[in-house]
Parts: C-alpha cells; sequence; structure tokens
C-alpha cells in the first residue's frame, strides 16, 4: 500500500509539473472564448461563395434568452460607474436615429456614434446576408453603451500628455451569424450576442496602453466579466458576457491573444503585470501568484 501511495504522489506530481511547463495553445484557447486566433486582421476576409444566398431564420427576432441577470446586474453597474445612464431601449425607434438618440440619453455623446457601429466592416458580405446594417435587438443596445463607455476611458487615456489626439476604431460589434461564418469568425463569438467592440487602435503602443488600462481597471474594480483579447493593434473588448469556462477564474473575467501579437514591436508597457497563468494552470487578467504569459 505504501508503494501504491508513492506512485500516486508522483503522478501528481509530474502532472503538476505538465500543467506548468506545458506550452499554451493559444488557437485553441482563442477558439473556446469564440475567437479565431487570426481574427484580428484589419480587413476581414471573406468566405463566402454564394453571395445571394440568405440562410434560413438570418433574421428572425432576437430574444436574448440567453442573457443572465449578472450580465444585466454588470452592465448597469459598468454604466453607472462610468458616468452614464442606465435607459430602457423599448422607449428608442429601431433605426439608426433610434439607437443613437438611446446613446445619446444613456451618456455615450461622444467618440463613437450608432453609424460607426451598426455600419458593417464588409458592406458586401452584410448585403449576401440580407443586412444593411448590422443593428441587433434592443434587449442588446445596453451593451453597446457599457463598451461604449469603456471605449471612451481607452481613448481618453492613450491620449493623456498629448497636443493632438489619435482615435480609436470600432471594427465590429454585432455580427449576425451569417456574417460571422463569412468573415471567418469563430461559431462561438460573443459578436453573435454583440458581447463585445473590437477596437483597432493606430500604433502597437496606443494598443499596449489602453490594454494596461484593463489590467488597472481589472485589478480596481469588480471583475464584471470582462473579456479581453489581444492583438498588435486591437482589443476585442465585452463586458457581462455569461461564460464561465474551467480555463479561468470563477469571476467570469478572460483574455486570450492572438497571433499578430507574436511578432508585435510592443507586447505591454512596463506598469502592466497582468496576464498570467496560476500554477493550477489557470489563465487570469491579474493574480498575485503566477507568471506573465504575454
Amino acid at each position: 500500500m505504501k508503494y501504491v501511495s508513492y506512485i500516486v504522489l508522483a503522478l501528481l506530481v509530474s502532472c503538476s509539473i505538465f500543467v506548468k511547463n506545458s506550452p499554451l495553445n493559444w488557437e485553441e484557447i482563442a477558439l473556446l472564448n469564440g475567437h479565431s486566433y487570426n481574427e484580428d486582421s484589419f480587413s476581414e476576409r471573406a468566405t463566402h461563395r454564394n453571395p445571394s444566398q440568405v440562410p434560413e431564420g438570418e433574421t428572425a427576432e432576437d430574444k436574448c434568452e440567453d442573457q443572465t441577470q449578472e450580465e444585466l446586474d454588470n452592465l448597469d453597474e459598468f454604466i453607472v460607474n462610468f458616468n452614464g445612464k442606465v435607459m430602457d431601449p423599448e422607449g428608442y425607434d429601431f433605426n439608426l436615429e433610434g439607437f443613437q438618440n438611446y446613446l445619446n440619453d444613456s451618456g455615450l455623446t461622444k467618440f463613437f456614434s450608432a453609424k460607426e457601429m451598426i455600419t458593417p466592416n464588409r458592406k458586401d458580405v452584410a448585403s449576401s446576408c440580407g443586412h444593411k446594417s448590422l443593428l441587433p435587438s434592443k434587449c442588446r443596445w445596453k451593451s453597446a453603451v457599457a463598451q461604449g463607455l469603456l471605449g471612451v476611458e481607452l481613448r481618453n487615456h492613450i491620449n493623456k500628455g498629448r497636443s493632438a489626439s489619435r482615435g480609436i476604431k470600432i471594427r465590429n460589434w454585432w455580427r449576425p451569424s451569417c456574417y460571422n461564418k463569412k468573415v471567418g469568425g469563430a461559431k462561438s463569438s460573443d459578436h453573435i450576442q454583440a458581447r463585445g467592440f473590437d477596437l483597432d487602435f493606430a500604433t502597437p503602443k496606443d494598443r499596449a496602453v489602453a490594454q494596461d488600462y484593463l489590467c488597472q481597471m481589472y485589478k480596481d474594480k469588480s471583475p464584471m466579466s470582462l473579456q479581453v483579447g489581444i492583438g498588435c493593434q486591437t482589443l476585442h473588448i465585452g463586458i457581462g458576457s455569461p461564460k464561465r469556462l474551467s480555463r479561468y477564474p470563477e469571476d467570469g473575467a478572460r483574455f486570450w491573444k492572438y497571433g499578430s501579437l507574436n511578432s508585435c514591436s510592443i507586447k505591454r508597457v512596463s506598469t502592466d503585470n497582468c496576464w498570467k497563468q496560476a500554477e493550477t494552470g489557470k489563465l487570469h487578467i491579474f493574480t498575485e501568484y503566477g507568471k506573465g504569459i504575454l
């Protein structure tokens, strides 16, 4: 029996060493989060062969039955914390003007417009899926406010001390399943439920500075199921996603990287001490224990 105990202990130690030292498969991790490893290209690729075909059910109304109360509470908390106002979207018209009025009344009045949020990055692909614009159901609009207010904070942060400001471009918000498939998005992408923005930065340094802001924000505020995808000049950000993945801590916060970061001139600024793997193998936006893995 004593020898059996030794064997079991040896296996546990070897497994622990394996977890600590095994190289991370970032392609697999990106897909686990509902994203493709090479998805952060500024010019999304079209993969469709029959642009006239609109998949059955594509225009069906989204009832947001996947939303949880925790997600909605996280969005409300975030909006209030960033000086916004929680508004009921049902009182607004379902069109560009109505959406813009909703954003204005919610406190998102500068830098990011309704038109920018719902204009397809690939208009030809959107048209092939039966969409002129990408405006999701009203029950998804609150996420645009939360993520937009965060985008404003990031823009202000990267421009501190500059005489001339540089902007941030929203490349993706809602991607209906047809559109998402045809531009090469993962099947379980957060964009299908409008749970994330893809933000493109003018330089890798701007992205790294914004990334550091997210690091400090996570440490200073409640987790709010923050999701962050990191590319060389791109960040995917989202608030309140209900996904709970075993690779990450129970607070719902998670991150991954895109392939473009591997050859990027800067991965993080010196004050950024986030993006870690704990000894358990779990990936944490921040933990006191573990090592940085970007």
